[in-house]
């Protein structure tokens, strides 16, 4: 029987006349690094903030390490070091003065607090008002104090919001690192590349229903089960295509001189043979794997983009 440490289950909930989430069902397993995908207002942060009682579900359960949190509460939610998108702190207070503070309701070990801020490079802003820091840093802030008394679960919403490159990739690894301890982790995220490179697990929501939940691998092979061959000709590209049609490639794709087909393996020889007898010039080519993009398109359609919730809007 699969470890499931967070779940969810036929979870509704309403904001005035619109339906947030719609009987969702999710299942973490134990040590998953697992994407929460939507666009906006599919209900993400609605379920996260249900899952951390900071809203009540109109109906529904949530489990966490299998104890149903409507019975057990706090009890069952200890374990659990969150993010949420728009870290907010008291700006009078320092960065270590908060670290503590959140030390002191997690019981968690004061010693930690410079250990954590050195972590998110924030040592040198440690004596600091955050009133006086950067959307950024306010971010490495609450990514240290997610992180305090090693948790079980980290839930992070949005975690990359704010942070330039540089730290939007070491929080990625520190992710990898927590991960690699036993900590599973839960988060959303607008950036499907790095949903991607990696999450283990994912979960597509559309208007507060569960589209699909499965490995990433699995969700990106769904499209077609086939590669794309991506290529550049000279030339009269629409002959070229209209052969590849009429050769039985029916899923081909024109924009400009940039020809996409999908292709088993196998049939890449035949593809730039038909191209040759159709007399196109080829400049170039590539393949390319299906992507999570490619799923998250095709199962929301082209209109979506992911990013944040507007569910209580």
């Amino acid at each position: 029987m699969t470890d499931h440490i967070l779940q969810t289950k036929a979870l509704k909930k309403t904001f005035k006349n619109v339906q947030a989430v719609k009987g969702l069902d999710l299942n973490v397993e134990k040590g998953d690094i697992y994407g929460f995908l939507g666009p906006n207002g599919a209900g993400k942060t609605t379920t996260i903030k249900m899952m951390l009682d900071l809203t009540q579900p109109d109906s529904g359960d949530i489990l966490i390490n299998g104890r149903n949190t409507r019975e057990t509460g706090v009890l069952a939610r200890k374990g659990i070091g969150y993010l949420p998108e728009r870290a907010q702190f008291y700006r009078n207070l320092t960065a270590h003065q908060t670290m503590e503070f959140f030390a002191e309701l997690k019981d968690a070990p004061k010693e930690e607090c410079d250990e954590l801020l050195a972590k998110v490079g924030m040592e040198k802003w440690r004596d600091e008002k955050l009133g006086t820091f950067s959307k950024g840093m306010v971010q490495l802030v609450g990514v240290a104090q997610a992180l305090l008394g090693s948790p079980q679960i980290l839930i992070l919403d949005e975690p990359t919001s704010g942070l330039d490159p540089r730290w939007a990739r070491a929080l990625k690894d520190i992710m990898l690192e927590m991960n690699g301890k036993g900590t599973t982790v839960f988060f959303s995220s607008h950036l499907l590349s790095e949903v991607q490179e990696i999450c283990k697990r994912v979960a597509i929501l559309n208007k507060g229903q569960l589209v699909i939940e499965d490995t990433v691998s699995r969700v990106s092979e769904g499209l077609t089960g086939k590669p794309k061959l991506i290529i550049r000709v000279s030339g009269d590209a629409a002959s070229a295509v209209k052969a590849l049609i009429d050769a039985g490639f029916s899923d081909t794709q024109v924009h400009g001189q940039v020809i996409s087909v999908n292709v088993d393996a196998n049939q890449k020889s035949q593809v730039m043979k038909i191209l040759a007898l159709a007399n196109a010039d080829v400049e170039d080519f590539k393949t390319e794997e299906s992507s999570l993009e490619d799923a998250f398109i095709k199962y929301i359609g082209e209109d979506s983009t992911p990013g944040g919730d507007r569910d209580e809007a």
